[in-house]
Order: structure tokens, then C-alpha cells, then sequence
């Protein structure tokens, strides 16, 4: 590995990393394939800058493969990378990639091979994706192990020339339904912070707390976080109604935001309502959905 070079040079990992700032965070909409890719960088044509770096989704990937996203092997995750990240490199965007919990033992090969494909950084999960999250403390991967799992990615990395090479260290535990048995949500945030620190002190770019598909992170936990990573500290958009909007995001200092499955979600949605009701009678057009 170390006489390889990537293809993606090490001033697009710092530029990445460049735009994970407290307070003015990295806004993600995260993409699973060509048109969806397209779609987003055809922003910066009537608003200059306003997508500044592309990030995919393993849930939307798997999706287009028919299969869970637990299901989703690092082959498919790449043929789905891979068609993204030629179109990520003509726009002049970096790419961080959806690279779930490493693969296993296949973290060496995953990360060579995503920054081969043109990443220049990854989410890298603390849980195990096959374990679900129903069986507490047991599908995570223990502190140390993360945290040198976080090390030895950003040594791959570094061993093809991207030292720089960014890793938004994802951490489960607010995922865990039920709580671990005996702990309380104030422990699983303790947790949370114990679990964050040593991703930062491994090299991480910023920690991840993931609460659900929903998003299911409080104000006053994201504040706390924020206090704790000294900003660097990434969410994903929450889903509902009563969720903060990415501008109340940002006035709480944090240094990132994705929507995760979201925009799939949305899309596919969309396509059923559409479709339905051209199906049953109606026009393609409509005034609202």
C-alpha cells in the first residue's frame, strides 16, 4: 500500500477538513447515486458555492442494490462510490463516503479503496451494522477499539498521501433502543462524551452522535456535546416537525450537519405519491403535495 498513490490529492482532504468549522458547520446533502449527485451540484449553477462538498449515504446506496443497508457489502458500497465520484471530481467537490463501521477486518482494504475511488474522507461507525441496535452495550464496538480503528484509517490514509484525510468518527450509543439495561439517558450521554473524546484524541475530524433516523439528539444534549468537542461536533438534520433547522444548528456551534437517508426518503416518497395519483386518474401536475 505504501508505493501506492491516491487520486485524490491531499489539498482536497484539507480543504474538506477546511470546512468543518464551529459555529459556520459543513451542511451535507447526502447523495446515492448519479442523478441525485447531479441534481445537488446543478445548486452551484444559480447560487455560486452554495455546495461546497458531497457526501453519500450507505442507506441510499443500499437501496438502489434492493437490500438493507446492514446488507450492503463493501463491493456494492464502491459501485455505488464509484459512480458518484467521477462527477464529485469534475465539479471540483470533495467526497466523503458512507464507509459504515470499516467493513470488519476489511478496514485497510476499505479505506485504500474508497480514496482510490476518489474519497477524500469517511464516516467510520463505533457499532457493528449486523447487530442491530436492540441488544445494548454489545453492538458497539468498545472505546479502545473504536478509537484505534479511527487511527489505523487515517494510517492507510496517510500511507497513499492523504494524511489529511478526514474521518467523521460516528458514535451509536443514543441509538441503542431500549437503553442498555440500568442506564439512564444522562449515562448514555456520558457515554456519548467519554466514547467522542477518544475519537478526537485518535484524529478524528469530528465526532458524529447519531440518535435514529429522526434524529433524536435534544438542544440541550447538542449544547452540552458542543461544550464537550469544542465544536467539533456532527449531527444529522432531524426528521420531524418540531426538529431544529440547520440555522438554529449553527447558532449552537457545531461543526457539521447531514441529512443522512433523508432526501432518498423524501425522493422515494414523492415518486409513490406521484405516481399513485397519475395512476388512478389524475394529472403529473399539482399545486401542492
Amino acid at each position: 500500500m505504501a508505493t501506492e498513490t491516491a487520486p485524490v490529492y491531499n489539498e482536497v482532504a484539507l480543504r474538506l477538513k477546511s470546512l468543518h468549522k464551529p459555529g459556520d458547520p459543513l451542511v451535507l446533502t447526502n447523495i446515492y447515486d448519479a442523478a441525485s449527485t447531479n441534481a445537488i451540484i446543478s445548486l452551484n449553477k444559480a447560487s455560486p458555492c452554495l455546495v461546497k462538498a458531497l457526501a453519500t449515504t450507505s442507506y441510499g446506496i443500499a437501496n438502489t442494490f434492493s437490500i438493507p443497508d446492514s446488507a450492503l457489502t463493501l463491493n456494492q458500497n464502491l459501485a455505488g462510490i464509484q459512480k458518484i465520484a467521477p462527477i464529485a471530481r469534475s465539479a471540483g467537490l470533495p467526497l466523503t463516503v458512507d464507509l459504515q463501521d470499516g467493513y470488519g477486518e476489511l478496514l485497510d482494504t476499505s479505506v485504500y479503496r474508497i480514496i482510490r475511488a476518489g474519497a477524500a474522507g469517511a464516516n467510520i461507525e463505533d457499532s457493528y451494522p449486523e447487530k442491530g441496535f436492540s441488544h445494548g452495550m454489545s453492538c458497539l464496538r468498545s472505546v479502545e477499539e473504536s478509537a484505534e480503528r479511527i487511527r489505523l484509517a487515517i494510517k492507510y490514509a496517510a500511507q497513499v498521501e492523504l494524511p489529511d484525510f478526514v474521518v467523521n468518527a460516528r458514535t451509536d450509543v443514543l441509538r441503542l433502543k431500549p437503553n442498555p439495561e440500568g442506564w439512564t439517558r444522562d449515562m448514555m450521554i456520558q457515554e456519548v462524551v467519554k466514547r467522542g473524546k477518544a475519537f478526537l484524541e485518535a484524529g478524528a475530524t469530528c465526532v458524529f452522535v447519531w440518535g435514529g433516523a429522526a434524529g433524536e439528539v435534544t438542544k440541550e444534549e447538542i449544547q452540552l456535546l458542543v461544550k464537550e468537542f469544542d465544536g467539533r461536533l456532527a449531527v444529522k438534520l432531524a426528521d420531524g416537525r418540531d426538529g431544529l433547522s440547520v440555522k438554529e444548528l449553527t447558532e449552537l456551534g457545531l461543526c457539521r450537519i447531514s441529512m443522512g437517508a433523508g432526501l432518498y426518503s423524501d425522493d422515494m416518497d414523492a415518486l409513490q405519491k406521484k405516481a399513485e395519483r397519475i395512476l388512478k386518474g389524475g394529472q403529473l401536475w399539482v399545486e401542492a403535495e
